[in-house]
């Protein structure tokens, strides 16, 4: 019976975290149309200032920031800025992006599995 319900728990947290993230990801999308509409060819930056994030969702494991897609340098950059700050032990559901990503990690280690 310990079983059972520890996996039933395992299968419910799993599809809680899953939900959380596709929403995340739907609005990450809809910002990004929103910047390529107004995208401009010609960029005129002369000096780049350090951005703090806009939005941030704190979940059990760790943190999720947003940088503002608006801000003249990241579009002009053509660029979406997100952190994932993990605390230690934590895990950060796989999700999939059909666009280049650069990742990074400040502390510990990444691990990628390919199928």
């Amino acid at each position: 019976m310990g079983y059972s319900s520890l996996l039933s728990l395992s299968l419910g947290f799993l599809l809680l975290f899953h939900c959380s993230f596709a929403q995340i990801e739907q609005v990450v999308n809809s910002q990004q149309r929103q910047q390529q509409q107004r995208f401009q060819t010609q960029c005129q930056i002369q000096n780049l200032n350090a951005l703090e994030p806009k939005r941030r969702i704190e979940s059990e494991a760790g943190v999720t920031e947003f940088w503002d897609q608006n801000e003249e340098q990241l579009q002009c950059a053509n660029v979406a800025v997100f952190r994932h700050t993990i605390q230690s032990r934590g895990l950060l559901v796989p999700s999939y992006n059909n666009a280049p990503e650069l990742v990074y990690v400040v502390q510990g280690k990444f691990n990628a599995y390919f199928f």
